[in-house]
């Protein structure tokens, strides 16, 4: 299955798409992890979601922004220590997004 424009977005030039979009692949979400102004973003397999672990990383993004932040959803956890969880013992596909 691919991306369908409709007839008025055509018409209206809608159907023009970014240089290099960084897309979410099918069953994963978005994920910005880092303190301050030093942030890493992340694609998080749905699985993961329900992983004590990750839950746990959750909580303290309720705790620090609330349930209804704005955009992307935030983890205030070192991102390097982030990875180091993801390479010791993440049980679900989560990988890091270069920036382009």
């Amino acid at each position: 299955m691919g991306v369908r424009s409709s007839k008025l977005s055509r018409i209206m030039g809608g159907s023009e798409r970014p240089k290099n979009p960084i897309l979410t692949p099918k069953g994963y979400v978005p994920v910005t992890v880092g303190l301050n102004n030093e942030t890493q973003r992340f694609m998080v397999h749905t699985r993961a979601l329900g992983d004590a672990d990750f839950l746990e990383l959750l909580c303290r993004s309720v705790e620090e922004y609330g349930f209804y932040n704005q955009g992307i959803l935030r983890i205030p956890y070192e991102a390097k220590d982030f990875e180091e969880w993801i390479r010791k013992g993440a049980k679900h596909n989560i990988f890091r997004v270069m920036p382009s």
